[in-house]
């Protein structure tokens, strides 16, 4: 699954459209709302395709921000945080086999049962979902480049 985000009223080929998978984009809008909390928090749908965004005045504004935190190393600064702080996530109970490390046969659910767990190797631990997220400062660049071209955007 992606985030689909399209300009509104693009004035290049480069505001018409911006995408990344829900595993670039989460990271993306968290740095995004790190570094314009006022602005992102405008849009209270970030995280779904509800169609949710900003107008041409403030898609220029949070792109303006977005390119100083770049210069000045703040999204890359940021974006290392960030990803320092999800490696020390611990590991959590297994979703599929409920800590068992064996799961039932495909397409009966999880839960425990007499299968080997593909999702944690059998251990019955693995990563939290958070530590498949991630977002650099390139990833935020690309964005601020979308929104000083998209005329306001829409999340879909």
């Amino acid at each position: 699954m992606g985030m689909d985000v399209y300009g509104k009223k693009p004035d290049a080929p480069l505001g018409e459209y911006f995408r990344r998978s829900v595993w670039g984009w989460h990271p993306l809008w968290e740095l995004c709302a790190e570094i314009a909390p006022d602005l992102c928090g405008k849009v209270k749908y970030a995280h779904s395709n509800d169609g949710d965004g900003l107008n041409a005045e403030d898609s220029m504004q949070l792109a303006l921000l977005l390119d100083q935190a770049c210069n000045n190393g703040r999204a890359a600064q940021l974006a290392q945080g960030r990803r320092e702080e999800v490696c020390t996530l611990p590991d959590e109970e297994c979703y599929l086999c409920g800590g068992t490390g064996k799961r039932r046969p495909v397409g009966q659910g999880p839960g425990p049962g007499n299968e080997p767990c593909n999702a944690c190797n059998s251990t019955g631990r693995r990563r939290p979902f958070e530590t498949s997220y991630d977002a650099d400062a390139e990833d935020v660049r690309e964005f601020a480049e979308f929104l000083k071209h998209c005329g306001g955007f829409e999340i879909c």
